[in-house]
């Protein structure tokens, strides 16, 4: 509706250019007192709150959002489940709703597990316009924490900060602090050194809900359900999160021969008993204690997690991906997906592919 969202530029003429339905993300209470005034159909993507208060022109719209709740408590059951013992949360420079719903579920999460979270989110006027003003309080925030500690960052664009920053400082990621973004922008993932770990959201369906409300709406029938929450989708893994938590190095080397090794071919415990170097039941008990889960658990897991990648972003057939990823066969992978996800490979494809840029 707004050519670029500057001040002073003039709001298009809706009604002349014949408009009967929109979707909007925010509007400021002059545009929203006027796509109100249409009386067409609007259905909000991500409102803030102040857009769905009491009294508001667009409060009763139907909207669609992310679970930024749901968001956080995703990455400490990521950091959980890799052994960390102690987590900060970095939030966004200009304090959006989304970063302290997200900075809430990370600490909630962790605080009934027995953990703290240390937060960084308060920023001067300065530090709001300007990295180089932010920078040496980041490096010095970074260097006081313990080591190792598992970073929640509120989006990649913050979380590339904290890499940039570490590497200043000298602290080794993920040996020292671990990072963890939000969006997987797949450009800016694959960009950073060390590469970056995200939560995809899924922001494609996310779009695809809103459009399905809105054409209900535009053909005169009613929406089901008023306020969408969509889930996160999974969390991303590349190089800047690790294992290297792991206080017992039998336990550490164990879990970095998995990544390295399960997503790509078939991976039995014994491979596992192996490379870490000690008994079998020592493994066995050590994963149960601290991971909660058996090896053949986060063997499986660790496949499963390749599988869904490859489901969502390439454009192989079922029986690649299963060779790709080392299974015995396809039946046998194709059970085991259903048995976690609730879904058959094709139909996961099928809601979570996001089409590729022209």
């Amino acid at each position: 509706m707004l050519l670029e969202g500057r001040e002073g530029e003039q709001l298009l003429n809706l009604k002349r250019l014949g408009v009967s339905g929109i979707t909007a993300h925010y509007l400021s209470p002059r545009e929203a007192a006027l796509v109100a005034s249409l009386r067409i159909p609007v259905v909000l993507r991500e409102p803030p709150p102040e857009m769905l208060a009491h009294g508001q022109p667009l409060a009763d719209a139907p909207c669609v959002k992310n679970d930024s709740y749901g968001i956080g408590a995703l990455a400490a059951d990521y950091y959980l489940a890799r052994g960390y013992q102690a987590f900060a949360y970095v939030g966004e420079t200009l304090g959006m709703y989304w970063s302290a719903d997200r900075r809430q579920g990370f600490a909630d999460t962790l605080k009934k597990a027995g953990f703290g979270c240390t937060v960084y989110d308060t920023f001067s006027a300065r530090e709001r316009h300007s990295w180089d003003a932010e920078r040496p309080r980041m490096i010095r925030f970074l260097q006081k924490l313990p080591k190792p500690t598992a970073i929640f960052a509120a989006m990649d664009g913050r979380a590339r900060l904290v890499l940039d920053a570490c590497a200043e400082a000298g602290i080794g990621v993920p040996e020292e602090i671990a990072v963890l973004g939000v969006d997987d922008d797949h450009m800016l993932c694959e960009s950073t050194v060390p590469t970056l770990s995200s939560i995809r959201m899924g922001s494609f369906k996310c779009g695809q809900k809103a459009a399905e409300m809105l054409d209900a709406l535009m053909h005169g029938r009613s929406v089901r359900k008023k306020n969408v929450v969509m889930e996160p989708m999974t969390v991303v893994t590349r190089e800047s999160t690790g294992y290297d938590a792991m206080r017992d190095p039998f336990l550490a080397r164990a879990l970095r021969f998995i990544r390295a090794h399960a997503a790509q071919r078939h991976v039995t415990v014994a491979d596992v008993v192996q490379a870490a170097g000690c008994s079998r039941r020592y493994v066995e008990q050590h994963f149960r204690a601290q991971l909660h889960a058996s090896v053949r658990d986060v063997i499986l897991q660790t496949k499963l997690e390749r599988v869904r990648t490859l489901l969502e972003e390439s454009n192989f057939s079922i029986g690649e991906i299963a060779a790709q990823c080392g299974a015995v066969n396809e039946s046998h992978l194709a059970v085991l997906f259903k048995k976690a996800t609730g879904l058959s490979m094709r139909d996961y494809r099928k809601q979570n592919r996001e089409p590729a840029d022209d």
